[in-house]
């Protein structure tokens, strides 16, 4: 048993060195980018998919402009080789292969991942706090005096800030929804772009149905997921501003607005609001079945991509990736355009203000430097290699050959394919996403109940008392979680009770 220990052991040790040398030398996947030897450990760097070789969307040649840049800054600076290593997928970037490199300081330096992911670890110095080094001039933009001050929207970086306070990512470009829709397919029916009001949608989606094409549908579970969300937001516009009971960053303030935490829609339901006695709620839940009359018969194993490209389905809520697959696809024959998801006025509902839906995307790519860098001396490094891929002539050649995301760089242009997405953008962001707001075993019975009401499997009354269970369950769930402060919430709502409660049924 001893001998195996030992021999397990010396294999660990063999592998380990074996993947540092890997790691070091100018080849790792073909992606080394220097002929020149190293003046140091390569820096290893997860692009997500601007990583050399990918083809986004499965369409098209693979990027390789990343490649190009990477030669381009050791060219000027005389620094590092640059090997590009992609994170190994396993289910999300909270998997367990990047948690043991970072426990091991053996992860890239650069790394992308959702910095809501990397939040609950933050503590951990597995991430390197980037405020000081966005307080530098980018030496690679004329004139810039602090590097945070290029970057388009400085509301949705605020908003990646971390609980303490802090910075952990470059977030590189956005990634925003909208409606593609078959111009050939509208135009039978009088329309040049997806109609305004939900009114007009609902009575278009009738009148395509009847003639035999899918009228609308989304990818995945987008329609019925952020559709709700959508859906609340326009019917709750009006009196956000009392229920936000905690105000977000002044920092964030132009990106998130009057957005609702976990903790604040727990709270809230403890009052009444998203039960049976929340008339808003009631209606939100009322339209999203109304609506999904117009979708695909069946949700969950369509293939929506075929639907549209065959020119079965009218319009298409899908993300501004999908425009690599329109503009590449040589079988595509129709003329087509991208629009967003039309208003609720009173006409449809007594709740509906008539606002602009509100937009669901956010931050694309957004980077990370770990602990490795600090292992490794390279810190300096990485921040320099960041500035200069984000000197906005280089970000725009980048997101330009992916054709997937928008550059979050003043100045940097963005392709006229993907320019009714930044348009979308501009918009207010959504109040609230409801099923990233649950977690754990709440969260799947919401979906399975979501799916079980939309196919007609329960009446409206059934689906919110099974709702209401689950929110209580979850509520209890979480009381004792210190982020969950209702007794600092219980100030503000008594200061704004009598308004809020007059807009809530009486209990039975």
């Amino acid at each position: 048993m001893r001998i195996r220990s030992i021999f397990i052991i010396i294999i660990i040790i063999a592998a380990t060195a074996a993947c540092l040398v890997g790691c070091s030398s100018d080849e790792s996947d073909g992606a080394a980018l220097s002929g020149r030897p190293s003046s140091g450990r390569a820096l290893r760097v997860d692009l997500n998919l601007y990583t050399p070789g990918t083809i986004p969307q499965g369409i098209g040649d693979p990027v390789k402009m990343a490649s190009e840049l990477a030669k381009e800054w050791r060219a000027q600076r005389g620094g590092r080789d640059i090997v590009f290593q992609q994170l190994i997928n396993t289910g999300s970037s909270e998997g367990e292969w990047l948690k043991t490199q970072l426990i091991g300081g053996m992860a890239p330096e650069i790394v992308s991942m959702n910095a809501e992911v990397a939040w609950p670890d933050v503590d951990k110095g597995w991430f390197v706090p980037l405020d000081e080094y966005m307080e530098r001039p980018n030496p690679y933009i004329p004139g810039n005096e602090r590097w945070i001050d290029s970057f388009k929207n400085q509301a949705l970086v605020g908003a990646k800030r971390a609980p303490d306070g802090k910075l952990y990512c470059v977030p590189i470009d956005i990634v925003e929804t909208g409606v593609f829709y078959n111009k050939d397919i509208l135009r039978t029916y009088g329309y040049e772009e997806p109609p305004d009001t939900w009114d007009e949608m609902l009575e278009l989606n009738a009148r395509i149905k009847e003639d035999g094409t899918i009228p609308f549908t989304a990818g995945g579970n987008l329609a019925s997921d952020w559709g709700q969300d959508i859906i609340f937001e326009l019917l709750y516009h009006d009196i956000l501003p009392q229920m936000d009971l905690v105000a977000s960053r002044a920092d964030a303030q132009g990106y998130l607005g009057h957005y609702l935490e976990a903790a604040e829609a727990g709270f809230l339901f403890t009052k009444g609001f998203f039960t049976r006695r929340d008339p808003r709620w009631r209606e939100m839940n009322r339209m999203l079945r109304e609506w999904r009359e117009g979708w695909a018969q069946e949700l969950k194993n369509t293939d929506p991509d075929r639907l549209f490209l065959t020119e079965r389905l009218a319009m298409y809520w899908n993300g501004s990736w999908f425009v690599r697959r329109m503009a590449t696809d040589p079988f595509i024959d129709f003329e087509w355009g991208v629009g967003y998801i039309p208003t609720i006025t009173q006409e449809t509902s007594p709740y509906g203000a008539g606002t602009p839906a509100t937009v669901i995307g956010g931050a694309a790519v957004q980077l990370h430097v770990t602990n490795s860098a600090l292992l490794n001396d390279n810190v300096e490094d990485c921040i320099d290699w960041l500035m200069f891929l984000t000197a906005p002539q280089n970000i725009e050649r980048l997101a330009s050959e992916a054709l997937v995301y928008i550059p979050n760089v003043v100045g940097a242009k963005t392709d006229e394919r993907l320019a009714p997405f930044q348009d979308i953008f501009e918009r207010q962001y959504c109040a609230i996403k409801w099923l990233e707001s649950m977690d754990g075993e709440y969260k799947k019975f919401w979906r399975r109940m979501l799916d079980y009401y939309l196919n007609d499997g329960c009446t409206l009354d059934e689906f919110l008392v099974m709702l209401e269970e689950n929110f209580a369950a979850w509520v209890t769930d979480h009381q004792d979680d210190m982020g969950w402060d209702f007794e600092a919430m219980e100030k503000t709502w008594a200061q704004r009770e009598e308004l809020l409660l007059h807009e809530l049924e009486p209990i039975p």
